[in-house]
């Protein structure tokens, strides 16, 4: 007997908690959102947020010279999903315009929208091979709607909210461990 479809799911560990989440119907849809927003979170988190904030805040720097700065940051952090959107996001931002905290929190939302789309995909064809059509369907559908309800604005300005981001090991994910804080009946 296997210990579910999220076990072999080929994601970390955050990703393959918000899959067992929408799988097992126990948890709430709010309560997949929530291991939605704390994957993406720690997914984010890796990405150079500090650095893209200092060059968007940047009053010398003129629109050109804030895309020629952001596209230097690839060079200088670790290759990854979370860091190739934020910088795209950025330069994107950056070319429309904006500016300051209003466009680092474009940029940080709109990195965090991109971020969510790709998970999903992948957990619901790895619950199409492993578990079959009707658990994918029940996940695809309990992702759907936690996506419908995951506010990509707020975890970006609860990311921004400090001076500095929190690091990734300070992103918890809300369990319940009291009697009373079971399924609701």
């Amino acid at each position: 007997m296997s210990d579910g479809p999220h076990r072999s799911l080929n994601m970390r560990p955050h990703w393959k908690t918000a899959a067992q989440w929408a799988a097992n119907t126990a948890h709430t849809a709010d309560q997949v959102c929530s291991a939605l927003a704390h994957a993406l979170k720690k997914d984010i988190l890796e990405a150079p947020i500090a650095a893209v904030r200092d060059i968007m805040n940047s009053d010398t720097l003129f629109p050109g010279m804030r895309i020629d700065q952001l596209e230097a940051l690839r060079a200088h952090h670790p290759r990854s999903a979370a860091t190739n959107s934020l910088i795209d996001c950025a330069v994107e931002v950056a070319a429309a315009g904006a500016a300051g905290e209003a466009g680092t929190a474009a940029a940080v939302t709109a990195a965090v929208e991109d971020m969510a789309r790709a998970p999903l995909r992948g957990i619901d064809e790895h619950y199409q091979r492993e578990a079959g059509a009707r658990a994918s369907r029940t996940v695809r559908t309990r992702l759907d709607e936690a996506m419908g309800k995951l506010d990509c604005n707020g975890i970006a300005q609860g990311l921004l909210a400090p001076a500095r981001p929190p690091s990734r090991r300070l992103v918890e994910l809300p369990r319940q461990t009291g009697l009373d804080e079971g399924p609701p009946l």
